[in-house]
């Protein structure tokens, strides 16, 4: 494999609007209990009042997440009909025909890419909008 394609998200400037969640819904016309792309908040500190004046110390960051196509992937590994399997390319994909339904992909994968769609019986997960 010479190519390794993936996603590059700048997180200095998301906003946490969570639009790349939906886009992907929206363009792979996923059902709301799937997601392939998560958006996480991290957010912490306080409001503190000084002498009547209120200074405020809070942040926030966002992850935006989906699966990281790994270069050694767990989900592969574990699969018992290859269904999920790494392109040339290095995309991780599942053959939506040849998948079982059988969960040890989104089991073994530390991220949670792999998730079963109970309407299609079968495992699914980011393809990189092949």
């Amino acid at each position: 494999m010479t190519t390794q394609y993936g996603f590059f998200i700048d997180s200095s400037r998301c906003t946490g609007c969570k639009t790349c969640e939906l886009a992907c819904k929206d363009y792979k016309d996923l059902t709301p209990d799937v997601n392939f792309r998560r958006i996480y908040e991290y957010a912490g500190g306080d409001w503190q009042e000084d002498n009547g004046v209120w200074h405020q110390n809070v942040f926030a960051y966002y992850l935006s997440i989906s699966c990281n196509h790994c270069e050694d992937p767990a989900c592969t590994k574990v699969c018992p009909s290859g269904a999920m399997h790494k392109r040339d390319d290095g995309f991780v994909v599942v053959n939506e025909e040849v998948c079982i339904g059988c969960r040890y992909c989104h089991m073994a994968c530390p991220y949670g890419a792999p998730q079963y769609n109970a309407a299609k019986g079968h495992m699914t997960k980011c393809d990189g909008c092949y």
